[in-house]
């Protein structure tokens, strides 16, 4: 009984050991994903652009959203310094939710977007 509990724990030691070292990004993935996040930051800022150009953002809320998307990126080049390549889709982190943050909490977006806590909408 005692061996096979033994054999039990270095089998769940070796798995919880070696299952994360098969999961990490190479450095190739790594440097393409980064190119990736940088191409949709970029595209993201042309469309938002694009959307001021069109008179469907105003001015003051579109120097608020300036800043949030940059800070957001920089969010991301910190994380990914770090090793954490995990935002976006399949991010593991519950958030949201029937009764979260989510597009129902505090009105509009997030709650954490400048433009709602201005009182603006778009």
């Amino acid at each position: 009984m005692k061996k096979g509990l033994l054999i039990a724990i270095v089998v769940a030691l070796v798995l919880a050991l070696a299952v994360p070292a098969a999961f990490a990004l190479t450095d190739s993935q790594k440097a393409e994903l980064e190119s990736l996040y940088q191409q949709r930051e970029q595209l993201m800022k042309q469309i938002f652009e694009k959307q001021v150009e069109a008179g469907i953002i105003d001015a003051e809320d579109a120097e608020l959203i300036r800043e949030r998307m940059e800070e957001r990126m920089e969010r991301h080049q910190e994380r990914m310094a770090e090793g954490d390549y995990s935002f976006g889709f399949g991010k593991k982190v519950k958030r949201g939710g029937m009764m979260g943050r989510g597009f129902g909490g505090r009105g509009v977006g997030c709650g954490n977007c400048p433009v709602t806590e201005t009182g603006s909408t778009l």
